[in-house]
C-alpha cells in the first residue's frame, strides 16, 4: 500500500532550552527532597522525563548540572543588582534598590535559593565557589563607591566579602520565614550597610 499520500506526522520534539528547564526543574525537586548525595541522574531523567542518554548530551556527570543550577541563580542576583545601581542616583539610594532587589530575586526563586543553603562543596571548572560571582559584583561597585569618596575607604575584597555577608545572611534568614516582610528586611538589611559602609 502506497502511503505517499498520507499526511506525515510532525516529529514531537522539545527543545534544547526546555530539556535543560526540565532537567533542572526534575533535580531541583529531588535534591531538595533526598539530598544532593542520594540522587542520580537516572532519576532526575526519569522525573524530567528524558532519557538518560539525553542527559549526558547537557552535561557530564550531576556535579556539572548542580553547577550550571548555581550558576543559574546567581546570574539572576548579579543581573538585577547591575540593573538597580545601574539606575544612578545617590549611593544610599543604591544601596536601598539594591537590597530590595536582591530580596524580589530571592522571594521568585525561592526554590533555587535552596540549592545555595545546601552545596557549601562545589567548586566551579574555573575555580570559582558558589558566591564568588555575587561577592566579585559586589566587589566593583564597592570600588567606584569608594572611589566617589561615598564609602569607606578599605580593602575591596575584604569589604565585599562582608557586605556579601550581610546580604547573604538576611536572606536566609527572611526566606526562612515564611511570614517575613521582603520590604522590611530589604529596609533593615539597608540600614546595616549604610551605617557599616557610607561615609559619614
Amino acid at each position: 500500500m502506497d502511503n505517499s499520500d498520507q499526511p506525515t506526522r510532525p516529529k514531537r520534539t522539545r527543545d534544547p532550552d526546555t530539556k535543560r528547564a526540565a532537567l533542572h526543574d526534575a533535580a531541583l525537586q529531588l535534591f531538595t527532597e533526598r539530598g544532593y548525595e542520594n540522587v542520580s541522574i537516572a532519576q532526575v531523567a526519569k522525573l524530567a522525563g528524558i532519557a538518560v542518554g539525553t542527559v549526558y548530551r547537557f552535561y557530564d556527570n550531576k556535579l556539572a548540572m548542580l553547577r550550571a543550577m548555581l550558576e543559574e541563580i546567581e546570574g539572576l542576583f548579579v543581573q538585577r543588582m547591575k540593573h538597580d545601581w545601574d539606575q544612578g542616583g545617590p549611593h544610599p539610594d543604591r544601596l536601598d534598590a539594591i537590597c530590595e532587589g536582591q530580596f524580589v530575586v530571592a522571594e521568585e526563586h525561592r526554590s533555587l535559593l535552596r540549592l545555595l543553603t545546601m552545596t557549601t562543596d562545589v567548586i566551579y571548572e574555573d575555580g570559582a565557589l558558589p558566591g564568588d560571582r555575587i561577592q566579585n559584583q559586589i566587589k566593583s561597585f564597592y570600588a567606584e563607591g569608594m572611589s566617589d569618596g561615598a564609602f569607606v575607604e578599605g580593602d575591596v575584597d575584604l569589604m565585599a566579602a562582608m557586605a556579601h555577608g550581610l546580604v547573604e545572611g538576611a536572606m536566609m534568614q527572611a526566606m526562612r520565614s515564611d511570614t517575613s516582610n521582603r520590604t522590611e528586611a530589604a529596609a533593615q538589611l539597608s540600614k546595616v550597610m549604610k551605617n557599616a559602609f557610607l561615609t559619614r
